[in-house]
């Protein structure tokens, strides 16, 4: 009585921010794999780095969630670990899956994979499989998304574009309508042609270049969509609301720095 007490007296605020810290969840953000030094940057990563970041992942008991895992418990359904992460790759490249497909299995890790319908259309078309620059063809997608490694989601089908449309926002003077009707066409494409893949598709998306708006979250919702990734630098702290899920925040990692540097990053959020 007396600790309910005292919880009650607290000002507002710091009653959020009890509950807030409920779920501490840091996320980080992959693209591409190389072992070819020309080729590693801010968003290549060598094979080698990220055997260390699941090594350092591991030795500091972090266990990897899936998105599905996080859209249950927000549901009520299920537990997190006490020490949950989630690791995700965008873009879809077929490094992810040569590279690391054998170092997730190796470590006890789970990752999602979003991928770009366009570039699983060309690279399914083309059937080539030169790693510094392949994606991931529909029927690699579709078998990998059966397995237990990797989960599938979108990253739209042709808006992960730096052109006229900067990803999933706006076009500058674009009335609500004229969005909708082009977000909504991406996406459903992008989900029906899952569906003739037999992709097994979770519930999600994660936003080109961390671009889009109010109006793309609530366009989305109508979709059925029920969690989206952006590209924003900072920890999560979710009390179990389903709508904390519709701006989930991640870390890129970057080449040419340690493990434990990167990982600080999270300490200092």
């Amino acid at each position: 009585f007396l600790l309910l007490t005292a919880f009650l007296m607290l000002p507002a605020s710091a009653a959020a921010e009890t509950k807030e810290e409920e779920i501490r969840l840091p996320i980080v953000m992959y693209h591409h794999l190389s072992p070819k030094a020309r080729l590693q940057g801010d968003y290549v990563l060598s094979p080698q780095e990220l055997e260390s970041d699941l090594q350092y992942l591991r030795e500091h008991g972090y266990e990897s969630i899936t998105t599905e895992q996080l859209i249950q418990w927000s549901k009520g359904e299920g537990q997190l670990p006490e020490k949950p992460v989630m690791i995700t790759f965008d873009d879809g490249y077929e490094s992810t899956l040569v590279y690391g497909g054998p170092l997730l299995k190796k470590y006890g890790f789970q990752a999602v994979i979003a991928v770009i319908g366009s570039a699983a259309d060309l690279f399914t078309e083309k059937q080539d499989h030169m790693l510094d620059y392949s994606y991931l063809a529909w029927d690699a997608v579709r078998e990998i998304s059966h397995e237990d490694v990797f989960e599938i989601q979108c990253h739209t089908y042709t808006m992960h574009s730096l052109n006229t449309r900067k990803g999933c926002g706006k076009i500058s003077g674009e009335d609500f309508s004229n969005y909708k009707a082009k977000l909504i066409e991406d996406l459903t494409r992008f989900q029906d042609k899952c569906a003739a893949e037999n992709v097994r598709l979770v519930n999600a998306i994660a936003f080109p270049y961390g671009v889009y708006c109010d109006d793309t979250i609530s366009i989305i919702k109508e979709l059925g969509f029920e969690a989206a990734f952006t590209c924003t630098e900072r920890i999560n702290y979710l009390s179990g609301d389903p709508e904390e899920l519709f701006e989930l925040r991640r870390f890129n990692r970057p080449h040419g720095i340690s493990s434990e540097k990167f990982f600080s990053k999270w300490e200092e959020t």
